[in-house]
């Protein structure tokens, strides 16, 4: 006996009569169950391998042919992967991973472009998806942009993510083509599902692979902690490095921090320590404590505050009695 899915689609897809009420219900029955099953669905059986190699993509070289081939599986002529904000989980080795020609690259690096680039500006606004069409603007430096792009053979039609990481890194992934605007939009009807599936496998790996190795939250004790944050706050770092005696011998705490943290100098570590929020590890330190006020001489906490006779309130003013309510 055939799964009833199937024979729905082949009664659909064969049938020469108007389809019934009983096959147009099945199919929007069909729909449903594919768009709220946990499993994601690929268009194609070439969609779903690019997927699976994306899942377990082990360094830059790898996912940068991976993205290359859905791309071109989807109808796009280039992509690109790029870094919009660094995170709290340290800062990426490499900030852009594309397909475009090292003649653009290099040209949109001399012209500072990331600064102009109307794609980087929507992204770094908002999380979503949207195209290249969308970015209506008139003024003539977008224009210029995209005139330079068009010369170097990049389109400026496509497709573009942005998403959010919960450490607060936020990377695009861009997919884009010299073909026309109406062309872009029926490439989308048709894989916009699957390239959003991908852009987030894309990231996943991304991140992996372009940053260093992952630190514990405890990999520094909390005399190193507060050496780097003496460090970091202080007014002269060179001073610095010669006092902070009460945390133990500067020497050992740099060579331990260094050690731990495979850098070359203390300053490169207290980089990495403030762009992962060690510092709010902390506790208070008496140093830190600030008083404006000062002390009062002579009085406990609970005394009165003594009153001269010259000070004394003004008889002609109505006093609050001490059987009334303040």
């Amino acid at each position: 006996m055939k799964h009833w899915v199937q024979a729905v689609l082949e009664d659909a897809f064969w049938s020469r009569n108007a389809l019934s009420e009983e096959t147009i219900r099945d199919l929007r029955r069909i729909a449903e169950l594919i768009e709220n099953s946990g499993v994601h669905t690929y268009r194609t059986d070439e969609l779903c391998d690019i997927g699976e190699e994306l899942s377990e993509c082990g360094n830059l070289t790898e996912l940068s042919e991976l993205m290359w081939q859905a791309a071109s599986a989807t109808g796009f002529q280039n992509f690109a992967i790029f870094v919009i904000q660094q995170g709290s989980s340290g800062a990426f080795r490499s900030r852009i991973c594309t397909s475009f020609k090292d003649s653009w690259v290099a040209r949109y690096q001399e012209k500072s472009y990331q600064f102009i680039d109307p794609v980087i500006a929507r992204s770094a606004s908002e999380d979503g998806w949207f195209l290249f069409s969308e970015l209506h603007s008139n003024a003539p430096m977008i224009e210029s942009f995209w005139e330079d792009a068009e010369n170097f053979g990049v389109g400026r039609n496509g497709l573009c993510f942005s998403i959010s990481r919960k450490d607060g890194a936020r990377i695009g992934v861009s997919f884009s083509t010299a073909n026309t605007k109406e062309k872009v939009d029926a490439l989308v009807r048709l894989n916009g599902y699957d390239l959003q599936f991908i852009a987030h496998l894309a990231v996943d790996s991304f991140c992996y692979t372009s940053r260093g190795p992952s630190l514990p939250d405890d990999t520094l004790s909390m005399k190193e902690l507060r050496f780097l944050y003496t460090l970091a706050s202080s007014p002269d770092p060179t001073e610095a490095l010669e006092i902070s005696a009460g945390y133990g011998s500067n020497k050992a705490l740099q060579s331990s921090i260094r050690r731990k943290l495979n850098v070359d100098t203390v300053f490169q570590a207290l980089t990495i320590v403030a762009a992962k929020g060690w510092f709010n590890q902390l506790p208070f330190d008496q140093t830190e404590v600030s008083k404006p006020f000062p002390a009062l001489a002579g009085l406990g906490a609970n005394e009165p505050f003594p009153i001269e006779l010259d000070e004394c309130p003004d008889p002609a003013i109505p006093q609050l009695s001490s059987d009334q309510d303040a």
